[in-house]
């Protein structure tokens, strides 16, 4: 069995895109006679080499982060590379693993649909899509989580229903914690990483900036 499986983060190799598939290729390695193979989308020339490719798996699995609620470009880019050969994929399982910084898997409820009509455009099977959401702390439970899907999905090629809710920690803030985010804001807890990223490359003092205001 033959599965195909696609980075795509921007940050290929350093992302948790990575991190996600080597738990999904650890929990599939554990089923006899399976072949996996990995293909980087952060190459303009990996996106076409992985169009040719995914006619002959039985399985391919995408994996790519959400910036702000949108997709990285690279994914689109390869999403449209694959419209030539919708008409070679009827046997195709196909799925999906996305993941973000946002908190809530109720964030990634809007691509999930996408990627539903998507399969069906490409005339493939749909294998499902996992939501990981607050990924940028991807959590153990959260990996093992994906570890099982790997396990499980050799045997209906389509990620198990039951576990896929528990990839993310939980699909919307509770009243409870709704305050608690508020004060971690307020406090400036919640940018601190940001901020970090901004300081690095002297952006830090313009971040209220607004260029296009005028």
């Amino acid at each position: 069995m033959q599965y195909l499986l696609f980075n795509g983060s921007p940050r290929g190799k350093t992302g948790n895109s990575e991190i996600i598939l080597n738990n999904l290729i650890e929990g599939l390695s554990e089923s006899p006679d399976v072949s996996t193979e990995v293909i980087r989308l952060n190459r303009p020339s990996a996106r076409e080499e992985a169009a040719q490719k995914i006619v002959t798996a039985d399985c391919a699995i995408l994996v790519f982060p959400l910036y702000t609620d949108a997709m990285p470009g690279i994914v689109m880019d390869f999403i449209e590379k694959l419209e030539p050969y919708k008409s070679s994929l009827h046997k195709l399982n196909l799925g999906f693993i996305v993941h973000s910084g946002f908190p809530e898997g109720k964030q990634s409820r809007a691509v999930e649909k996408y990627l539903v009509r998507l399969t069906t455009l490409l005339g493939a099977k749909y294998a499902g899509t996992v939501i990981a959401a607050g990924s940028m702390g991807l959590s153990t439970k959260q990996q093992k989580v994906i570890r099982e899907l790997g396990r499980r999905l050799p045997e209906t090629l389509v990620f198990d229903t039951d576990l896929i809710p528990r990839a993310s920690q939980f699909e919307e803030l509770s009243k409870a914690m709704i305050p608690i985010m508020k004060f971690l804001s307020k406090a400036g807890l919640l940018n601190s990483y940001w901020n970090k990223i901004l300081k690095k490359n002297g952006a830090f003092a313009d971040r209220f900036s607004k260029p296009y205001s005028k």
